[in-house]
């Protein structure tokens, strides 16, 4: 059975929160620094909408990797901006995982009408930021030591893409 790519359903918030701590636990991929519960991620998939969707890349019925778009600003004039998050369990890494469900949600934020895609990527997650140009998006800038996680300060590229 091959991998395919859907709309997340709040019955994947198990297995996107198990996909996701893999990040928070063990890389720089994500900010965060406590593991997610399930009904944190229910609640998160609860608040986006079908401007800001989240999609799952599905194997064997087994969630292994997920995208979302996400509110830049709460403020209207970014109504046309979303903010990629990509992320896939550490065993499906290098499979074209990540590029494909960037694709996807490329997609469809073309679909929605969305202008620019932006994205916060650790200076030292190199795989991201080779993906992330692969994919045509641009540094925008850099903020340094911005985040702190590990027992060290991390920057972050600012990275764009205008549709």
């Amino acid at each position: 059975m091959g991998v395919t790519i859907r709309l997340a359903t709040s019955q994947d918030a198990h297995d996107i929160a198990l996909v996701y701590n893999q990040a928070v636990t063990d890389t720089t991929a994500t900010f965060d620094t406590e593991p997610q519960t399930d009904e944190q991620r229910m609640r998160w998939l609860a608040a986006h909408d079908p401007r800001h969707p989240v999609v799952v890349a599905v194997e064997d019925d087994v969630v292994i990797g997920w995208g979302s778009l996400s509110s830049w600003s709460d403020r209207p004039a970014y109504d046309g901006t979303a903010e990629v998050s990509i992320y896939v369990e550490r065993s499906s890494l290098g499979r074209g995982i990540g590029g494909a469900l960037a694709d996807e949600l490329e997609r469809r934020a073309r679909d929605i009408g969305l202008h620019v895609l932006v994205a916060r990527v650790c200076s030292e997650n190199t795989a991201s930021l080779a993906l992330s140009e692969r994919k045509g998006f641009a540094q925008a800038g850099t903020l340094h030591e911005v985040g702190y996680k590990f027992g060290r300060y991390l920057d972050v590229v600012l990275l764009e893409k205008i549709l």
